[in-house]
């Protein structure tokens, strides 16, 4: 239990639910801000595109084969998700005294109603996981500012999917999580921590990502602790890594992650492990051992 005045930020995906629960359980949370990221598609719209497909109908083909690969990836991530997660990733199971404000839409944390309803919690610290970039409004209301859980080591990897794109990349040596406190860019405040997890022969780009996330909040939990007690201590960004953002995520790199994995990126990367982990490590800063 912190002594701190804490509410979190997150969106409605399994991993950022098992953050909030996480955490509110260990650190005793006031407050969740749960910001659902999908608005539904307009009719309209949708029968609109429909007709510019229909038009087109040589693309067809391809179309159909990427549906096809996003419902695999889909299929695949969410039995992973499911098994590790558990209920934990699925629906809020908070202490009574925690309360949960729901808002709708990208950016809906930003909304002045939002960022009244935070500021009548007069939180200490905001701790942020998946939710739209937060502005400088609601950034300015806690007492000692906002700390947020990043998949990555952002002195390579920042933005979205960073553990996929490690994948892709054939790197899973940064494979990671950074907690830092948020500043006006993305992923390039001060540090306070950076870990990696441990790493399987069969191990996927989601497996990985689900261990990212448990041992980003173990990161969470030691570092609001060290703001607490007046230890904590802040690293700066001193390069910034590349900036993934989601658009960039297509059915073709979908399919390239996974086809890294049956090519045995793990197994290569593991039977040169010392040699490859070094340079990594170098560059770390508040190395967090799990």
């Amino acid at each position: 239990m912190s002594t701190l005045s804490v509410v979190m930020v997150v969106s409605s995906d399994p991993s950022d639910i098992y953050f909030a629960n996480q955490l509110a359980r260990r650190l005793g949370a006031a407050a969740v801000v749960m910001e659902d990221q999908q608005v539904p598609v307009p009719m309209a719209k949708r029968v609109a595109k429909l007709g510019q497909k229909l038009l087109r109908p040589w693309e067809i083909p391809g179309l159909l084969r990427e549906r096809r690969i996003v419902a695999e990836h889909v299929r695949r991530s969410s039995a992973i998700d499911r098994a590790g997660f558990g209920d934990d990733g699925y629906r809020l199971q908070l202490p009574d005294s925690c309360r949960v404000i729901r808002v709708s839409g990208k950016n809906s944390v930003n909304l002045p109603a939002t960022v009244a309803a935070v500021r009548e919690l007069a939180p200490d610290l905001l701790l942020l996981c998946g939710c739209s970039i937060v502005k400088q409004e609601l950034l300015s209301v806690p007492r000692l500012g906002a700390l947020n859980l990043h998949g990555g080591l952002a002195q390579k990897y920042r933005g979205v999917w960073t553990t996929l794109w490690a994948v892709v990349n054939r790197e899973p040596e940064y494979v990671g999580a950074t907690v830092h406190f948020v500043s006006a860019g993305i992923d390039d405040g001060d540090i306070i921590f950076q870990g990696r997890p441990g790493i399987e022969a069969g191990d996927d780009p989601e497996s990985l990502y689900v261990k990212v996330v448990k041992l980003g909040v173990e990161m969470m939990v030691a570092a609001v602790g060290s703001l607490a007690s007046g230890e904590v201590r802040r690293y700066r960004l001193e390069e910034r890594g590349e900036l993934y953002l989601s658009r960039m995520v297509t059915p073709a790199v979908l399919e390239k992650a996974w086809l890294a994995i049956e090519d045995g990126v793990i197994p290569a990367y593991l039977a040169a492990k010392n040699e490859r982990d070094q340079p990594v490590v170098a560059c770390m800063r508040g190395y967090f051992s799990p």
